[in-house]
Protein backbone atom coordinates (compact mmCIF):
# COMPACT_ATOMS: atom_id res chain seq x y z
CA UNK A 1 0.00 0.00 0.00
CA UNK A 2 1.30 3.43 -0.91
CA UNK A 3 1.58 6.22 1.51
CA UNK A 4 0.42 9.83 1.01
CA UNK A 5 2.93 12.01 2.83
CA UNK A 6 0.76 14.67 3.26
CA UNK A 7 -0.70 12.01 6.02
CA UNK A 8 3.04 11.92 7.28
CA UNK A 9 2.77 15.23 7.85
CA UNK A 10 4.43 16.16 11.29
CA UNK A 11 5.89 12.89 11.54
CA UNK A 12 9.59 13.15 12.55
CA UNK A 13 11.51 10.73 12.07
CA UNK A 14 15.39 9.87 13.74
CA UNK A 15 17.40 7.52 11.04
CA UNK A 16 20.54 7.06 11.80
CA UNK A 17 23.34 7.96 14.44
CA UNK A 18 26.93 7.44 14.50
CA UNK A 19 27.97 8.54 17.86
CA UNK A 20 32.17 7.47 17.21
CA UNK A 21 31.60 9.76 14.14
CA UNK A 22 29.00 12.27 15.55
CA UNK A 23 26.67 11.79 12.51
CA UNK A 24 22.73 11.79 12.70
CA UNK A 25 20.38 11.87 9.88
CA UNK A 26 16.67 12.66 10.22
CA UNK A 27 13.41 13.39 8.22
CA UNK A 28 10.60 15.29 7.71
CA UNK A 29 7.63 16.15 5.98
CA UNK A 30 6.50 19.62 4.72
CA UNK A 31 7.90 22.96 5.99
CA UNK A 32 6.80 23.57 9.69
CA UNK A 33 9.30 21.81 11.05
CA UNK A 34 12.99 21.94 12.59
CA UNK A 35 14.29 19.39 9.53
CA UNK A 36 13.41 21.81 7.23
CA UNK A 37 14.94 25.11 8.68
CA UNK A 38 18.31 22.89 8.66
CA UNK A 39 18.07 21.89 5.17
CA UNK A 40 17.44 25.56 4.43
CA UNK A 41 20.37 26.31 6.29
CA UNK A 42 22.42 23.77 4.26
CA UNK A 43 21.20 25.02 1.03
CA UNK A 44 21.79 28.89 2.37
CA UNK A 45 25.99 27.78 3.53
CA UNK A 46 25.97 26.23 0.29
CA UNK A 47 25.82 29.29 -1.69
CA UNK A 48 22.30 28.32 -3.47
CA UNK A 49 21.20 31.70 -5.23
CA UNK A 50 17.81 30.19 -4.16
CA UNK A 51 17.02 28.65 -0.58
CA UNK A 52 13.12 27.67 -0.72
CA UNK A 53 10.84 25.81 -3.77
CA UNK A 54 7.46 25.80 -4.11
CA UNK A 55 7.57 21.86 -3.22
CA UNK A 56 8.93 21.58 -0.37
CA UNK A 57 6.12 22.37 1.54
CA UNK A 58 4.74 18.74 0.22
CA UNK A 59 8.45 17.14 0.27
CA UNK A 60 9.96 14.86 2.69
CA UNK A 61 13.31 16.60 3.84
CA UNK A 62 16.55 14.67 5.27
CA UNK A 63 18.77 16.39 7.22
CA UNK A 64 22.47 15.60 7.96
CA UNK A 65 23.84 16.82 11.27
CA UNK A 66 27.69 16.56 12.03
CA UNK A 67 28.61 17.19 16.04
CA UNK A 68 24.68 19.24 16.08
CA UNK A 69 25.52 21.31 12.92
CA UNK A 70 23.45 20.86 9.63
CA UNK A 71 25.61 19.70 6.99
CA UNK A 72 23.95 17.60 4.53
CA UNK A 73 20.13 18.21 3.70
CA UNK A 74 18.59 16.25 0.65
CA UNK A 75 14.73 16.97 -0.32
CA UNK A 76 12.32 14.09 -1.79
CA UNK A 77 9.12 14.86 -3.69
CA UNK A 78 6.62 12.30 -4.81
CA UNK A 79 3.83 12.97 -7.78
CA UNK A 80 1.48 11.53 -4.73
CA UNK A 81 1.91 14.30 -2.63
CA UNK A 82 2.00 17.30 -5.67
CA UNK A 83 3.93 18.32 -8.79
CA UNK A 84 8.21 17.14 -8.77
CA UNK A 85 10.56 19.31 -9.55
CA UNK A 86 11.37 19.57 -13.62
CA UNK A 87 8.61 17.01 -14.00
CA UNK A 88 8.09 18.28 -17.57
CA UNK A 89 11.43 16.40 -18.66
CA UNK A 90 10.41 13.00 -17.59
CA UNK A 91 8.88 10.81 -19.81
CA UNK A 92 5.23 10.70 -19.64
CA UNK A 93 4.72 6.94 -19.63
CA UNK A 94 7.08 6.52 -16.84
CA UNK A 95 5.22 9.33 -14.93
CA UNK A 96 2.15 7.17 -15.25
CA UNK A 97 3.11 4.00 -14.97
CA UNK A 98 4.86 4.06 -11.50
CA UNK A 99 3.30 7.28 -10.58
CA UNK A 100 1.91 5.27 -6.80
CA UNK A 101 5.72 4.54 -6.32
CA UNK A 102 8.13 7.18 -7.80
CA UNK A 103 10.08 9.71 -5.70
CA UNK A 104 11.89 12.31 -7.59
CA UNK A 105 14.83 13.71 -5.25
CA UNK A 106 16.72 17.44 -5.58
CA UNK A 107 18.72 19.75 -3.68
CA UNK A 108 21.10 17.08 -2.43
CA UNK A 109 24.49 18.31 -1.06
CA UNK A 110 26.99 17.59 1.69
CA UNK A 111 28.91 20.95 2.55
CA UNK A 112 32.36 20.50 3.87
CA UNK A 113 32.95 19.58 7.15
CA UNK A 114 34.62 17.01 9.19
CA UNK A 115 32.69 14.50 7.81
CA UNK A 116 33.24 15.30 4.14
CA UNK A 117 33.97 11.30 3.13
CA UNK A 118 31.83 9.06 0.42
CA UNK A 119 31.33 7.06 3.67
CA UNK A 120 29.20 9.96 4.78
CA UNK A 121 27.69 10.66 1.15
CA UNK A 122 26.56 6.90 1.20
CA UNK A 123 25.05 6.74 4.67
CA UNK A 124 22.82 9.04 3.57
CA UNK A 125 21.80 8.32 0.41
CA UNK A 126 20.80 4.67 2.05
CA UNK A 127 19.39 6.22 5.06
CA UNK A 128 16.80 8.15 1.97
CA UNK A 129 16.57 4.92 0.76
CA UNK A 130 15.83 2.77 3.68
CA UNK A 131 12.92 5.21 4.57
CA UNK A 132 11.54 5.65 1.11
CA UNK A 133 10.58 2.19 0.48
CA UNK A 134 8.69 2.00 4.25
CA UNK A 135 6.23 4.41 2.67
CA UNK A 136 6.07 2.46 -0.63
CA UNK A 137 8.53 3.93 -3.14
CA UNK A 138 10.20 1.79 -5.48
CA UNK A 139 11.77 4.46 -8.26
CA UNK A 140 13.91 7.27 -7.69
CA UNK A 141 14.39 10.16 -10.20
CA UNK A 142 16.69 12.64 -10.40
CA UNK A 143 17.65 15.35 -12.82
CA UNK A 144 21.85 15.54 -12.56
CA UNK A 145 24.13 17.85 -13.64
CA UNK A 146 26.07 15.99 -16.65
CA UNK A 147 29.59 16.74 -14.71
CA UNK A 148 28.19 14.71 -12.23
CA UNK A 149 26.81 11.68 -13.72
CA UNK A 150 29.92 9.53 -13.22
CA UNK A 151 29.37 10.59 -8.86
CA UNK A 152 25.51 8.90 -9.50
CA UNK A 153 26.31 6.42 -11.36
CA UNK A 154 28.70 4.97 -8.92
CA UNK A 155 25.76 4.97 -6.97
CA UNK A 156 23.89 3.08 -8.70
CA UNK A 157 21.77 5.05 -11.16
CA UNK A 158 21.89 5.02 -14.83
CA UNK A 159 21.32 7.48 -17.03
CA UNK A 160 17.79 7.87 -18.69
CA UNK A 161 18.67 7.84 -22.88
CA UNK A 162 17.34 10.82 -24.57
CA UNK A 163 16.75 12.53 -21.38
CA UNK A 164 18.97 15.84 -22.26
CA UNK A 165 18.26 18.86 -21.24
CA UNK A 166 19.09 22.33 -19.33
CA UNK A 167 17.97 22.78 -16.50
CA UNK A 168 15.07 25.61 -16.29
CA UNK A 169 16.74 27.46 -12.90
CA UNK A 170 20.30 26.31 -12.85
CA UNK A 171 20.95 26.83 -16.07
CA UNK A 172 22.93 23.59 -16.07
CA UNK A 173 23.71 21.44 -18.97
CA UNK A 174 21.56 17.97 -17.33
CA UNK A 175 20.50 14.52 -18.08
CA UNK A 176 17.90 12.35 -16.26
CA UNK A 177 19.10 9.81 -14.00
CA UNK A 178 17.12 7.04 -12.05
CA UNK A 179 17.45 4.22 -10.00
CA UNK A 180 14.80 1.57 -9.06
CA UNK A 181 14.26 -0.65 -5.96
CA UNK A 182 16.33 -4.01 -7.80
CA UNK A 183 18.61 -6.33 -5.80
CA UNK A 184 19.86 -7.43 -8.73
CA UNK A 185 21.72 -4.36 -9.98
CA UNK A 186 25.00 -3.49 -7.89
CA UNK A 187 24.14 -0.25 -5.96
CA UNK A 188 24.75 1.15 -2.60
CA UNK A 189 21.70 -0.10 -1.67
CA UNK A 190 21.00 -3.59 -2.76
CA UNK A 191 21.12 -5.48 0.39
CA UNK A 192 17.93 -2.98 1.13
CA UNK A 193 16.54 -4.09 -1.52
CA UNK A 194 16.60 -7.65 -0.63
CA UNK A 195 14.81 -7.50 1.82
CA UNK A 196 11.59 -6.46 0.17
CA UNK A 197 8.46 -8.68 -1.37
CA UNK A 198 7.95 -6.37 -4.32
CA UNK A 199 10.70 -5.24 -5.80
CA UNK A 200 11.02 -3.52 -9.68
CA UNK A 201 12.91 -4.12 -11.99
CA UNK A 202 15.32 -1.68 -13.55
CA UNK A 203 14.97 -3.64 -16.63
CA UNK A 204 11.47 -3.13 -16.39
CA UNK A 205 12.04 0.27 -16.57
CA UNK A 206 14.46 1.13 -19.04
CA UNK A 207 11.61 -0.97 -21.43
CA UNK A 208 9.29 1.68 -20.28
CA UNK A 209 11.85 4.40 -21.10
CA UNK A 210 12.75 3.10 -24.74
CA UNK A 211 8.62 2.82 -25.50
CA UNK A 212 8.31 6.52 -24.61
CA UNK A 213 11.48 7.32 -27.02
CA UNK A 214 9.12 5.70 -29.69
CA UNK A 215 6.48 7.30 -29.06
CA UNK A 216 7.54 10.78 -29.63
CA UNK A 217 9.56 9.42 -32.77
Amino acid sequence: MRSSGVGLAGQYRFLFEDVTLGLTIARDFGTENRVHEQVMQVRREGGGEQEYFDFDSYSFHYSLLYEGQPVGAMTATRPVDGAIDCSDVYAPQLMTRYHDCLVSTCKFRINRSGCSSLKTLRTMVREFWRDQVSVGSRLNLINADKKMVAFYQRMGYCVVEGSDFIHPTLGTDSVVMMMSADPTRKSFCTDIFSNLDDVLSMDEVITTCSESLLVDL
